[in-house]
């Protein structure tokens, strides 16, 4: 395959895989800035039901969803349990990408499915165990302030328009989308000219491969964890690496914690490293 095919190929593939993305990332947004508002009293309560809902706005695809988490735990309103849990079930951006690899069928609809199953549950048992931890060691936490999240006119056609769909989806995250799957797929695709894929994902470099995994999963960013799904959507790393990614990246969703407090965030960061490579390492030993 010559250098211009390998390029024009790619491009169409990313360009194709991106459409997709920006339409979901619209759809998202909208219901979640709309009707958040109605569910999102029910995480001011502590309660299991707090942890429950924490984790469905994690699982809300794209950042929305976890940003609103993350403005209520700076305002003291979510527990640190709550914020795990939200940060657990979360994948950013990558949601997107998974779903947009589901509706083209390079990903099983059904394996999409049990990772998000999958991440929804464990970032309530995360929350369940973190709060427990919480209160047993006494951990120290950054003094919530009040914070308020949106701008009365957010529902305004003309503001969601040039506040969230330009300034938010296609500046902030679209072109970066496009660039990291194109570099991912070409990447991946030249490199067949010169080694054997199957070759460096198999037998013991898994376990390797998992650690390298959890670690990028460290990284307050999407991209890098898109060379993930990538592998996996060519069967290249089994679900449990996946899962393990996933459990442990957030894309864009620490950001906001990261400027409020670092001690906080490298404590988030650091239960849910711990956290994610304990549960893909446990399904890697067994054969997933």
């Amino acid at each position: 395959m010559s250098l211009i095919t390998t390029i024009i190929g790619s491009f169409k593939e990313s360009l194709s895989i991106s459409a997709i993305i920006f339409v979901l990332m619209v759809i998202v947004e909208f219901f979640v800035l709309k009707y958040k508002s109605k569910i999102i009293k029910l995480t001011k309560k502590k309660s299991f039901l707090t942890y429950t809902f924490a984790s469905l706005f994690g699982s809300i695809p794209g950042c929305v969803g976890t940003f609103a988490m993350d403005s209520l735990y700076m305002a003291g309103l979510l527990s640190f349990g709550g914020i795990i849990g939200t940060m657990i079930a979360t994948s950013g951006d990558e949601a997107f990408l998974i779903i947009s690899y589901a509706i083209k069928g390079n990903i099983n609809w059904t394996i999409v499915i049990i990772l998000m199953l999958s991440l929804f549950l464990l970032g309530i048992i995360g929350a369940v165990i973190a709060d427990f931890l919480k209160k047993k060691t006494k951990m120290k936490f950054c003094k919530s302030c009040l914070i308020k999240i949106h701008k009365k006119n957010e529902f305004k056609i003309k503001h969601f328009i040039k506040e969230h769909i330009l300034n938010h989806i296609l500046k902030k995250h679209i072109w970066k989308i496009f660039l990291w799957i194109f570099a991912t797929l070409f990447l991946i695709t030249i490199s067949k000219d010169f080694i054997n894929p199957e070759q460096i994902f198999s037998g013991g470099s898994m376990i390797y491969i998992l650690l390298i995994a959890s670690l990028i999963g460290l990284l307050p960013l999407s991209g890098p964890n898109i060379f993930l799904i990538v592998l996996f959507s060519q069967g290249l790393i089994p679900f449990s690496i996946l899962l393990a990614n996933s459990i442990i990246q957030d894309g864009h969703g620490l950001l906001p914690i990261l400027g409020f407090s670092i001690d906080d965030a490298i404590k988030i960061k650091l239960f849910n490293f711990i956290f994610g490579f304990i549960i893909g390492l446990s399904l890697l030993l067994v054969g997933f």
